[in-house]
């Protein structure tokens, strides 16, 4: 069984408030902002409750100014926006009046949250792997100064029946700033994230490596290593999106290790240079996140469009391209219950490495046959087959179970069906990852101090299907 964030696409996935309110009912934020914001000026801001975020922090993104008129809409996105953070568990604003008539006084109140969480929480067990199991932690607010700071790591050990084979394990860290002010140019997004992982990749006929099920250790498969990262920089169009553009750089070593199969029993391996190669890509993308809550959102949506080229002309050994769509859509149901909408769309031209492809169970619920989602992008089961073209589209009905102030400070129940296509090739069908499109989840969201978890029927009922 595995605890991990929610399984909404992408990117994280922690609450970005425990006691977040929804856009609805934020339009009371400013009592008196419907008449009076077509007529006073804002003297000033005020910022009440701040203890480890630095001032000039929230200030930076705040839509509102001195000397402006007062806007009751800027006022609620401004809100939605500190609220998207995840620094704060509620943020309510009020307007005093101020020294002179015509102005008043802007009052932004603000609950803190812990901002150490827990972002990945794995534990599972294959036949290739007999137990495996990872951890997330994410600093959202950095020395008070709005800085991410990220770190995740999954070990497995040697592979299971693999004497004296390397052992499987997965480091990942990164370094990000959403709001970076240098001078008097627009406020830009940066990052830096780096990789260090070590697989092993099965190379059998069929996706269970049934001919070698006593004896998984004979089975043929492709051992890699990766080592590298990405650098991004970007801009940010509008309050609640993102424009960025990225080089990623990689150090990629890969041998296949026939085991004793007979060339009967060897399938295609996962598709790596042998050797040492180098990936050189560069990425672009555009991001939209207008969610009223990361955790339980009811309102606004999130898009994400992504791209990656890479080719011998900017010194890499590989030459491909990659293209993939995500899009989320939140519903506010009667009585409180919400409906997300989730779709999805991939496509990969090329010889791309294998892990630059899909692998199907990483966008189901769950997969019928040996596929089990991967862990931070490593694979513990015996099903290597990625793929070049994806579809997705699905759906979650959340139920809200309970709201307070203990340490499980909010919960709700997920009812999720998805629909997945996965293709080799254009025209080449949908491949054996799992014998069925569809799959399906009831899962128990957890909001907490340190994080935001997922306990899924799902990913329990994956690691015996």
């Amino acid at each position: 069984m595995r605890l991990s964030p929610p399984a909404a696409i992408v990117l994280a996935l922690l609450s970005a408030s425990p006691g977040a309110s929804r856009a609805q009912d934020a339009a009371t934020a400013v009592p008196s902002a419907t008449e009076a914001a077509p007529r006073y000026l804002i003297e000033r801001i005020d910022l009440e409750g701040l203890e480890r975020t630095r001032p000039s922090e929230v200030r930076r993104r705040l839509l509102v100014r001195p000397g402006e008129l007062l806007d009751e809409q800027r006022v609620l996105l401004s809100r939605l926006r500190l609220l998207q953070l995840g620094w704060f568990s509620r943020v309510e604003s009020r307007v005093e009046r101020g020294s002179v008539r015509g102005q008043v006084v802007l009052v932004f109140q603000f609950v803190e949250r812990n901002t150490l969480v827990i972002s990945d929480l794995f534990l599972g067990s294959t036949p290739a792997q007999r137990l495996y199991g990872g951890l997330g932690l994410t600093e959202q607010n950095f020395l008070g100064r709005g800085l991410g700071l990220s770190g995740a790591a999954v070990y497995g050990g040697a592979p299971a029946d693999f004497p004296g084979t390397p052992e499987r394990f997965s480091l990942r860290a990164s370094l990000y700033d959403s709001d970076l002010a240098i001078g008097g140019l627009p406020t830009l997004v940066a990052g830096l994230t780096a990789i260090w992982l070590q697989g092993d990749e099965f190379a059998c006929a069929d996706p269970g490596c049934d001919a070698f099920a006593a004896h998984l250790g004979q089975a043929p498969r492709l051992r890699y290593g990766r080592a590298g990262g990405e650098a991004t920089l970007g801009i940010r169009p509008g309050p609640f999106d993102r424009l960025l553009g990225g080089l990623r750089l990689e150090r990629v070593d890969g041998s296949f290790v026939p085991g004793a199969a007979s060339a009967a029993q060897i399938g295609p391996a996962p598709y790596l240079h042998m050797g040492g190669s180098a990936l050189v890509a560069f990425t672009g993308s555009y991001e939209r996140d207008t969610r009223d809550d990361a955790f339980f959102p009811v309102g606004g949506s999130r898009f994400s469009a992504q791209v990656t080229f890479s080719s011998p002309a900017i010194g890499s050994d590989y030459d491909y391209g990659r293209y993939l769509l995500q899009a989320e859509k939140d519903l506010s149901l009667p009585r409180g219950h919400g409906l997300r909408l989730l779709g999805a769309a991939g496509a990969v031209q090329g010889d791309a490495p294998f892990f630059e492809r899909f692998y199907a169970a990483d966008w189901a619920y769950f997969s019928v046959g040996p596929a089990l989602g991967r862990a931070l992008e490593l694979n513990f089961s015996t099903d290597s087959r990625y793929d070049a073209l994806l579809l997705m589209g699905g759906g979650e009905y959340a139920l809200p179970l309970w709201r307070g102030d203990g340490f499980f400070q909010r919960g709700y129940l997920a009812l999720g069906l998805r629909a997945l296509y996965s293709s080799a090739r254009p025209g080449a069908g949908r491949t054996a990852q799992s014998s069925t499109p569809f799959s399906g989840d009831v899962a128990l969201r957890l909001d907490t101090p340190v994080g935001s978890f997922n306990l899924s029927a799902a990913y329990t009922l994956d690691n015996f299907l």
